[in-house]
């Protein structure tokens, strides 16, 4: 989001940003883990998405065409496997969020726009409706970042900066965001068309690797300086 046309008609080689070997591809959080998915999830994935559908839609595009039945479902999840078989090529990393303790598929986190000039990203997630409430989708998030930007030596892909962005009529996805205290970058006015809704204004936020602390998960404020 919010390419300038001259960004993407004569991009820059900048920082050559260059993802690590072997990609890092399970985290966890003190309730969840987060991995890519494997052809053995498509049947929850499936399951699970069609149940919280109209509960994703209108903020989500992809819910309109994803995941409709079982065999676009193996496609979509057997296009991000092969895409994760070319690092040198890797524009996002899909994570399923799964609950520690029972294994259950309750959403979905990772990194998309992967941008290698800045070496940057932007994070996004989705947490099922009948899990919504529980501060499952703040947990994913933050841990998320923290892997994104966290040293490559560490586990993490060596990022540093992540950006999020949400219509301001997204007034859920605001909240979640607003606590990770980062901060507020872009309010650009009816810049976002959401389908059924029209045109919202295009908020956007941006945390630095030297704003985030990637042990504890959280944004560095002044008590920690």
């Amino acid at each position: 989001m919010t390419h300038c046309s001259s960004e993407n008609q004569f991009p820059a080689a900048g920082l050559e940003w260059t993802a690590p070997d072997p990609l890092p591809l399970r985290i966890e959080s003190a309730r969840l883990v987060m991995r890519t998915y494997t052809l053995e999830d498509v049947e929850e994935v499936f399951r699970v998405v069609n149940e919280t559908r109209d509960h994703l839609i209108p903020w989500l595009p992809w819910c309109r065409t994803g995941y409709t039945d079982l065999d676009v479902s193996t496609h979509e999840i057997s296009t991000f496997i092969m895409e994760l078989r070319k690092p040198m090529e890797l524009s996002r990393v899909i994570f399923g969020v799964f609950l520690k303790e029972t294994g259950e598929l309750i959403g979905g986190s990772g990194i998309h726009d992967i941008r290698r000039d800045t070496a940057s990203c932007e994070t996004g997630y989705w947490i099922s409706k009948s899990h919504t409430r529980m501060g499952y989708g703040e947990e994913a998030c933050r841990r998320t970042i923290s892997w994104a930007m966290q040293d490559q030596h560490e586990g993490g892909m060596g990022l540093r900066r992540v950006r999020i962005y949400c219509s301001g009529e997204n007034k859920a996805s605001t909240r979640l965001i607003e606590k990770l205290a980062i901060r507020a970058e872009v309010m650009q006015r009816d810049d976002y068309y959401v389908e059924g809704v029209g045109c919202t204004d295009r908020l956007g936020w941006g945390v630095l690797r030297s704003e985030w602390d990637c042990d504890r998960h959280r944004a560095i404020g002044p008590e920690d300086r």
